[in-house]
């Protein structure tokens, strides 16, 4: 039994259409309540892992080990003044930070994250078209950061605006033909390849060991979506400021920021379900979100540790390396996937 049909029995007696309407409000509500929480904790784990490979301690004085520095720097930020610019274009720039931590929710609210003991499924979201639906959710995060750059009337944010729009370019299509491959692949064993659940569930082995090349070309574009270095060209601090942010304070500012992070955690939750196996393992009917997490969590320390240790490169060796590297690359593991899917059928 899933977290909704526990919400709807539990709500059973206001009758049935009333029971699952409040069961997906509160089970949508724990999903944000989940997604926040994560945030905080991986800012905090951010900035004490960064402490430790600069051999600094990191935050130490607001709680035990610094761990309610991240809510003092929330609060900090909820009651701080947002001033606005005198020559922006009102409501895109007031919308913009919604548009952006919007699609990052839509996102978490679409993929499965398995079961969790007695509390059983923790799936928000069953269609047959979740892959469809997930990569319309991301697509919504680069709307508002193009509309914050564009609305802020700052030379410096129209330039990373404009970068940021090159990157998803450059980006998004080797993304893609490497989710292409692993539909290929999975449409040879079931009849619903765009449904994540299914498309998890045929994967005897993890897809990324046939697909090792599409794994890298997917991992490689989810950190240039996440925009953190080496591929942090829309927001990079030493040439555009802060980029298509840099006339956000206080707590839109807050939400361009939790954007950045939200986007590692659910990239690398997007990486372990389609190539690592999500969570498949060992007494998985129980135990699937916690084999989940800890997949991810690994990607995001190795990405952590990505972005402190890669010096950024240049903005035309940037989108280069999406058309002449990332993209061959992709075409190339999806005449294997062909290949493989081929031998499959016969």
């Amino acid at each position: 039994m899933s977290v909704l049909e526990r919400l709807a029995a539990f709500f059973a007696i206001l009758g049935h259409y009333p029971a699952y309407i409040l069961a997906y409000f509160f089970e949508t509500l724990f999903m944000l309540i989940f997604v926040v929480i994560m945030l905080i904790v991986m800012i905090y784990l951010f900035r004490k892992y960064m402490a430790r490979v600069q051999l600094r301690i990191g935050p130490n004085r607001v709680g035990k080990a610094g761990t309610l520095q991240l809510i003092a720097d929330a609060l900090k930020l909820v009651g701080k003044e947002s001033i606005l610019p005198s020559r922006r274009d009102d409501l895109p720039y007031k919308i913009a930070p919604i548009v952006v931590f919007l699609g990052l929710i839509m996102a978490f609210a679409i993929i499965p994250y398995g079961d969790f003991y007695y509390i059983g499924s923790l799936t928000i979201t069953h269609s047959n078209v979740s892959l469809l639906l997930l990569f319309a959710a991301l697509a919504i995060m680069p709307v508002g950061e193009v509309l914050a750059g564009v609305s802020s009337k700052n030379k410096y944010a129209v330039l990373g605006a404009l970068r940021g729009v090159a990157k998803d370019i450059s980006f998004e299509v080797p993304m893609m033909i490497s989710v292409l491959a692993l539909v290929m692949m999975a449409s040879a064993r079931t009849n619903q390849p765009l449904n994540m659940v299914n498309l998890i569930s045929v994967q005897s082995i993890p897809y990324g060991i046939p697909q090792v090349i599409g794994l890298g070309v997917f991992f490689i574009a989810m950190i240039a979506r996440a925009a953190y270095s080496p591929f942090d060209m829309s927001e990079s601090d030493s040439e555009l400021v802060s980029g298509h942010s840099i006339e956000y304070s206080g707590m839109r500012f807050g939400m361009f920021y939790m954007g950045m992070f939200g986007s590692i955690f659910l990239g690398s939750m997007i990486v372990s379900l389609l190539y690592l196996g999500a969570y498949n393992g060992p007494f998985s009917g129980d135990a699937g979100f916690v084999y989940l997490f800890i997949k991810a969590m690994i990607l995001v320390i190795l990405s952590f540790t990505i972005w402190l240790s890669v010096p950024r490169i240049r903005i035309d060796r940037f989108v280069n390396m999406g058309w002449k590297y990332l993209l061959p690359a992709a075409i190339i593991n999806l005449v294997i996937a062909g290949i493989l899917t081929l031998g499959l059928s016969l």
